[in-house]
């Protein structure tokens, strides 16, 4: 899933500061995506900004009509607190005996003027025994303190809203100042 970014990296494309920059993203967005599947939430506290905003969106379906037809799909999104979200997550964990994350469509900005301040937009395919959707995260992440990076944004799209024509949500979304 990460083919695009890393052969960026093996083939020498980018200076090196940005190669190996980029190859930290990449090893923190593949152990974000397995913390999911593994149920790692001790990983997923840490990595989370106290302060992050969290704005997460689940597809909801519209009953059939009258007339056999399917009724369109919703989106819902809810705005969470770091602990709210987490407190949520732990609930889909025990629901769930099996969840399934796979990234792609890796997109990594350096902000202009912050340095260790990275947007990543990815494509998320999420499937769990109750719930599946397919979409866009954007993560803000910030890799300022060595060690210990950290999420401030994670926001998600449906991919149905970006094939239609939407915008993705990326860093220039945010004032960082």
């Amino acid at each position: 899933p990460f083919y695009a970014e890393a052969a960026k990296v093996v083939q020498g494309h980018l200076e090196e500061q940005d190669s190996t920059s980029r190859h930290r993203i990449l090893d923190y967005c593949e152990h974000f995506r397995t913390a999911y599947t593994r149920r790692d939430l001790p990983f997923l506290r840490q990595v989370f900004s106290d302060r992050a905003l969290i704005i997460v969106g689940s597809v909801v379906s519209s009953a059939a009509q009258q007339d056999g037809a399917q009724g369109a799909d919703m989106v819902r999104y809810s705005v969470r607190t770091k602990e709210e979200y987490l407190e949520r997550l732990e609930r889909v964990f025990q629901a769930n005996r099996k969840i399934n994350v796979l990234f792609s469509d890796f997109s990594i900005l350096r902000h202009p003027t912050m340095d260790g301040i990275y947007g990543v937009q990815l494509r998320q395919r999420y499937q769990s025994d109750r719930y599946s959707d397919d979409g866009y995260l954007f993560l803000l992440w910030d890799f300022r303190k060595p060690g210990r990076p950290l999420i401030h944004v994670r926001t998600w799209q449906p991919e149905t809203d970006v094939r239609n024509g939407a915008e993705l949500i990326d860093l220039s979304h945010f004032n960082l100042q």
